[in-house]
Order: structure tokens, then C-alpha cells, then sequence
């Protein structure tokens, strides 16, 4: 079995590469359905958090695997990520386990792909300004997305915590060669912006990006919000925009914005295009009263599982990561860790 942590995993993945993938998976999806039950989910109220099961078969790559992912929002305080979890990748045909992956590493660029594909099939080429809204991984990984598939003009940078805001805009201006910048309000930051990634923990149903703050013909990549009550953006926004999904059934019980704006009548279900008919049909051109695009994110086991093949095989040819057999090598030598208990040898 191989294992792959967060560091192997970016070694291993180069996302236009990805981006490509994941639009050939969906546009696949449309003949050949992936076989993904409904996610399970465990809620632990004593810790305020929850726990997600998701697995998943793509009968076309004859990819099987599960993610399995918690989510504990006051790991912060204990100096520990807030999302933990790990992918299993299996071989189709034995049932053998071929990889373990860092599960928030993957859905970072999982998700951030995502947002490409959508951003590459809705928005212009040539020069834009980006605005990302939160400083944590997923801010990270859309801002290296975007400008994996776009010449990114200013990009504006901004959260709930100005010096975590700063310490990431300084990070990225050097790795990528761009105008970062960090900025106090969410209507500076999207003053002039094409592009908007929403990569928050919002948790209020007082959305963050309002109309009024955007430039006509904006896009918008949706992928934050913790809770069904949650809107990142005004639910009445989505009447005057393109709206698109990753998967209808997903985003109509998992987005603030999706299930509110359906409740509300401002659009139906026949307003809104899942991402497998975006990359089949050529999207149509703005209407005067589709003044916006707009894509929501909620992930799909799918999606995870295209990811987790794409960069265990770039792994497997490029030697990267570390192979443990203990499964079927009961007898490998053991080593005694500093608590007293048995570990694995090297």
C-alpha cells in the first residue's frame, strides 16, 4: 500500500493536467454514471463535529475507494488542522488496497480543480483580477488553480484575520510571481474582480458577497459555507446569473445559497446546469439578464475518487511517497515508539 501525505500529494499533481481529467471523467459521467451512494455522516454534539463516509465507483476508469473525512472546528485551539480524514483507493478487481491518501490535501485540490474546470468554461480569457475570500488551504489552492488556467491581473486577498491574510498573500506573491495583496473589507476586495472564490467556514445566514459589490459579468466560484443555513452569496443573486453545480442532488440538500434560492422561487431547477452538461454544451453567452456566473462547489465522492487515481498513479512512476506491506506482512519488524506502544518499522 502506498502512502501519501499532504507534500507527496503536491509533488504528485500538476492541475492543468487534472483539470483536463476531471472534464473528461464528467463528460464520461454522462453516459457511463459513477456508482456513489448517499454519504454518511456522524455528528458528534458533545464536540460540535461531524464525521463524512463517502464512497464510490467509476465503472468506466474501474476506480473504487472511500474518503472518509471529520471536521472539528475547535482543533484550531489545539494546534491541530480542523480537517482530518484519509482516501483508501482500491483495485477494482481484487479488492486489494492499493493507497492511502492525506484527505484534506486532496479535497484542497479536488475542489480547487473543480473551480477551474468551471472558471475555464465561463470566463474570458486574457487578463482578470481575482479576489479570494478566507487565507486557509482552499483560499490557497484556488488562487494556484486560477492561475494555473488564467493571466491573472491583481488578485485581492481577504478574512476574518488581517495578519493571516497578509502572512498568505506574501506567501503566494513569491511562489507565483503575481500582485497579492492583502485587504481589510470584502467590498475592497472584489472592487474590479472577474474572478470571486468564496473559501470560508461561514457559518451565518448573512451572506458575504452581495450584488451590489460585483462588476457585470463577474464569476463566482462557491465552495465555503458550513451548514445548510449558510449563505457565502445573496440567494437573489443567483436570479441574474448563470447558475451552475457539480451535482444537482448534492448542491440542492448541502448549499445555503442553492437550497434558499429554490425555496424562495428565485430560480427553479431548470435554471440550474450540472458541470458534466457545461463540458458537453458550450456554455451560452451572457444575457442581459444573466448579469453573473456562478458555480457551487459541495464535492462528490466522484470527483475524490478521479483525483486519488490521478495522483497514486503520477506517485507510483515518479517513486514518490512510502509503500507499507504490513497488511500482507504480518511479520515486518516492529519498533517501540516513545509512548510505550508498537509501531511499524521503517
Amino acid at each position: 500500500m502506498l502512502l501519501l501525505n499532504r507534500q507527496d500529494i503536491e509533488r504528485s499533481v500538476e492541475l492543468p493536467r487534472l483539470v483536463r481529467l476531471l472534464e473528461d471523467a464528467h463528460r464520461g459521467f454522462a453516459s457511463i454514471p459513477p456508482v456513489v451512494p448517499k454519504r454518511l455522516m456522524i455528528t458528534q454534539e458533545r464536540n460540535s463535529a461531524f464525521s463524512l463516509f463517502m464512497p464510490a465507483l467509476l465503472p468506466e476508469q474501474q476506480t473504487l475507494g472511500i474518503k472518509v473525512s471529520s471536521f472539528h472546528p475547535d482543533n484550531s485551539a489545539r494546534g491541530l488542522s480542523a480537517i482530518n480524514g484519509a482516501v483508501l483507493l482500491i483495485e477494482a478487481q481484487t479488492g486489494r488496497l492499493l493507497a492511502m491518501l492525506d484527505s484534506a490535501a486532496l479535497t484542497a485540490i479536488r475542489t480547487s480543480a473543480m473551480s477551474a474546470l468551471a472558471t475555464d468554461k465561463l470566463c474570458p480569457r486574457g487578463r482578470l483580477n481575482l479576489a479570494v475570500i478566507g487565507a486557509g488551504a482552499q483560499a490557497a489552492a484556488h488562487v494556484r488553480a486560477m492561475a494555473a488556467i488564467r493571466d491573472l491581473g491583481q488578485v485581492r486577498i481577504v478574512s476574518r484575520r488581517l495578519t493571516q491574510s497578509v502572512a498568505l498573500a506574501e506567501r503566494l506573491a513569491i511562489e507565483l510571481s503575481l500582485p497579492i495583496e492583502a485587504v481589510d473589507t470584502v467590498p475592497m476586495a472584489l472592487a474590479d474582480a472577474d474572478i470571486i472564490c468564496t473559501t470560508t467556514s461561514h457559518a451565518s445566514p448573512t451572506p458575504l458577497v452581495a450584488p451590489q459589490m460585483l462588476k457585470p459579468f463577474a464569476h463566482i466560484n462557491a465552495v465555503g459555507g458550513s451548514s445548510l443555513a449558510a449563505c457565502e452569496i445573496d440567494p437573489g443573486l443567483l436570479a441574474d446569473a448563470q447558475v451552475h453545480v457539480d451535482h444537482l442532488d448534492s448542491a440542492r440538500h448541502e448549499s445555503g445559497e442553492i437550497a434558499q434560492a429554490l425555496a424562495l422561487s428565485v430560480i427553479s431547477e431548470r435554471d440550474i446546469r450540472q458541470i458534466s452538461a457545461l463540458v458537453i454544451d458550450q456554455p451560452e453567452p451572457p444575457l442581459k439578464k444573466s448579469r453573473w456566473s456562478y458555480f457551487r462547489s459541495v464535492g462528490h465522492a466522484s470527483q475524490d475518487m478521479v483525483v486519488a487515481a490521478c495522483i497514486y498513479e503520477t506517485a507510483r512512476a515518479g517513486g514518490i511517497g512510502r509503500y507499507c506491506d504490513y497488511f500482507n506482512n504480518p511479520d515486518m519488524p516492529r519498533v517501540r515508539s516513545r509512548s510505550g506502544m508498537d509501531t511499524i518499522g521503517e
